[in-house]
């Protein structure tokens, strides 16, 4: 379904490292030294999408974000901005 969609594709996005997911969220860490609060205020102010900083769980750091699949429109919109803000 959709979050299948989602995974496969912010795998091809170069400069994250996305965790297999079992439930309707996708959790990936940025390589390119951005933080997650700083990927996170891009897409909130650039995109309007939200996504989840996660450098307060346990076992992650500031690096971590969680995206939750919202339909295959609003993915594809979250996978563009990606592309365009780690590049």
């Amino acid at each position: 379904g959709d979050v299948r969609w989602l995974y496969d594709s912010l795998k091809a996005i170069r400069g994250i490292d996305v965790y297999p997911t079992g439930a309707n969220f996708v959790l990936f860490k940025i390589e390119g030294g951005m933080t997650a609060v700083e990927l996170q205020g891009l897409l909130l102010n650039d995109h309007k999408l939200y996504v989840r900083d996660c450098s307060n769980k346990i076992g992650m750091d500031q690096y971590h974000i969680r995206v939750a699949s919202q339909g295959r429109e609003k993915d594809a919109e979250l996978v563009c901005a990606l592309q365009t803000l780690l590049r």
